[in-house]
């Protein structure tokens, strides 16, 4: 993955009516809520790249985290494969003391 700069938000289109030209938000995740910052069009190229690199960036990362779990539930299991296999021996049950 090479230096690519990007915005850690989605871009939106709406249409807020039939016909008429959709407008552009970034949707910007915090917590617990986002907020949506209206795009200009002589910015829309700027933001459109920038959150297609975001988008790229997540999945990537995404697809990275499955694989190392992945890996790690393979080398735990090569582990208990050359396990010693423990027998646990119940003692007897006690008996209350007569007095």
């Amino acid at each position: 993955m090479d230096f690519r700069p990007m915005v850690q938000a989605s871009l939106i289109e709406r249409h807020f009516k039939p016909g008429q030209a959709p407008k552009y938000y970034l949707s910007i995740p915090t917590t617990p809520y986002s907020w949506h910052m209206y795009v200009r069009k002589d910015q829309l190229d700027h933001y459109r790249r920038r959150a297609q690199a975001w988008r790229e960036f997540s999945n990537a990362m995404s697809d990275w985290v499955k694989t190392n779990k992945e890996i790690e539930r393979l080398l735990r299991q090569l582990g208990k494969g050359r396990c010693e296999k423990l027998e646990i021996r119940r003692g007897k049950k006690r008996r209350k003391p007569s007095a």
